[in-house]
């Protein structure tokens, strides 16, 4: 039975009231409860039900649960979605950036005739202390292996730079007097003997330790303010057997507190998995595409970025590391200098052997199409594998291809004694940079797939905005010139030996 009401339902004895209600307009909705009010008029029915709020509250109160429930991430998801775009910077961010390098103890390249080097660089060991010296609240260090004691070394000289760092870390755990937060990260995947420094600051609660998997990069991040980022380990080695170099940032805020964010993300893999996705405070807007403008040492501009290894490990926005040296070597007009460890056009990963020609390729193209001037200077120690002469010779082959085509390829031997050939893992140039007409690549790494591919690296790009004589830039390549003019700087010969 329909329960709409006809006007002749009403009772004889009701006398409706004329009420604003007269004028509301008619619809062919009803409410199905008895106690409705209901008003006639001409012969149509309106029906107002004393809930009829209900529907537009309920709406309101979705959507204020939503807005209280929606994820953080998802305000933030976006913020490097656009990090593929191009923009504006309003004002370069000041920044104070200078080379750091490690020279071995009998590398002297007085009397020789290679170019002099105009700058002054600052030794790794001094960096290392002025960072400490700054740091008011905490540091942050990432590092594959911590052997800063040179246990079991008759020669003090050697290591006494490592012994002294070793000691001044350890003291942040003396009871009594204010502490810094030091968080290290180090390899998990290498063998114990080279944590036992790392082990020792975490039991004399000195320092929290995580191990990340793969872990090849190189830095510290002091405050949030300042950084260093380069190829040396926290090995007493790499403050006076090895060849290193890096680069200095102090009162640089927004290039750190981006470097800060790579360490974050080691933090968190120290106890978990890789995520499939993550979250928005790891994301970054500074990549090639938008770098930083950074006024360096009140003197001239870059632009800088920094990327990162693996592309798992790069959070949205991220460059990853390979990108960043083919983008490089891609925009290359006149000269690329390039000097490593290693360099090999493979991906060794366990028993597996790829062909990996990718940054080989890059240069071979920059060479023959767009006659770029190629120059390698890669290391030669008892570590170093003969089968990499293969790769560079034909590379090199290539020069005579035509008269255009520039690719020269070097060795770089540190000198060693009988003394130095005790010394396990030492006497070697341990550089990973690149340099262009405008462009700085400073690394952490050899080159091969496996570095770019599975283990955990960093890399910073700056990039001269316009020709300067005096920029880090052109200090690198200065430093370049030197050791390629140096006579510890070999011409690639078959069956090269030491």
């Amino acid at each position: 039975m329909s329960e709409r009401r006809g006007v002749q339902d009403i009772p004889v004895d009701y006398q409706p009231v004329a009420t604003q209600a007269d004028h509301i307009p008619s619809t062919s909705s009803c409410c199905r409860r008895p106690n409705c009010n209901i008003v006639a008029r001409d012969e149509r029915e309106v029906c107002c039900c004393g809930h009829g709020y209900i529907i537009p509250v309920f709406i309101l109160f979705v959507l204020v649960l939503i807005v209280l429930l929606l994820p953080w991430e998802t305000f933030h998801r976006n913020e490097g979605a656009d990090a593929s775009t191009p923009g504006p910077v309003a004002a370069a961010f000041p920044c104070q950036l200078q080379l750091v390098e490690s020279l071995p103890t009998g590398l002297n390249y007085s009397g020789s005739n290679h170019p002099q080097l105009m700058v002054m660089t600052l030794s790794t060991f001094e960096a290392w202390q002025l960072l400490l010296g700054k740091a008011k609240t905490s540091v942050d260090i990432a590092a594959p292996y911590w052997t800063l004691r040179g246990v079991g070394v008759n020669d003090s000289s050697s290591t006494q730079h490592g012994d002294q760092l070793f000691q001044r870390l350890l003291s942040n755990g003396d009871a009594g007097r204010p502490k810094l937060r030091i968080r290290i990260a180090l390899n998990r995947s290498q063998e114990s003997i080279w944590h036992a420094d790392a082990r020792i600051f975490s039991n004399y609660g000195a320092a929290d330790v995580v191990a990340v998997e793969r872990l090849r990069g190189n830095f510290w991040i002091v405050d949030g303010q300042h950084f260093y980022l380069g190829s040396a380990n926290m090995d007493w080695r790499s403050l006076s057997q090895r060849k290193e170099m890096g680069v200095l940032g102090q009162n640089c805020p927004h290039l750190t507190r981006d470097l800060g964010k790579i360490f974050k993300a080691y933090w968190y893999l120290g106890s978990n998995d890789m995520p499939s996705y993550w979250p928005w405070i790891y994301h970054t807007n500074i990549n090639q595409r938008r770098p930083l403008l950074l006024n360096v040492n009140m003197n001239y501009t870059m632009h800088a970025y920094i990327s990162s290894s693996p592309p798992p490990l790069a959070a949205s926005g991220r460059a990853h590391e390979l990108d960043a040296v083919l983008n490089a070597i891609d925009k290359a007009t006149e000269l690329v200098c390039i000097a490593l460890v290693d360099y090999y056009p493979l991906l060794r990963h366990e028993s597996q052997v790829e062909y990996w020609p990718l940054i080989d390729n890059a240069l071979r193209k920059a060479a023959v199409e767009r006659g770029v001037v190629i120059k390698l200077l890669i290391s030669w120690w008892k570590y170093s594998d003969p089968s990499e002469d293969h790769f560079l010779r034909s590379l090199q082959a290539l020069s005579q291809l035509r008269e255009e085509v520039d690719i020269e390829i070097r060795r770089f031997v540190v000198p060693t004694t009988e003394a130095h050939e005790k010394i396990a893992h030492g006497r070697v140039s341990h550089n990973s940079y690149m340099v262009t007409e405008d462009v700085v690549y400073i690394g952490t790494s050899s080159w091969s797939g496996e570095q770019f591919t599975y283990s955990a690296g960093v890399g910073l790009v700056l990039h001269d905005m316009v020709y300067n004589n005096n920029s880090l830039r052109t200090d690198l390549l200065a430093v370049f010139h030197r050791d390629w003019f140096s006579p510890f700087s070999l011409p690639l010969k078959h069956n090269f030996r030491i």
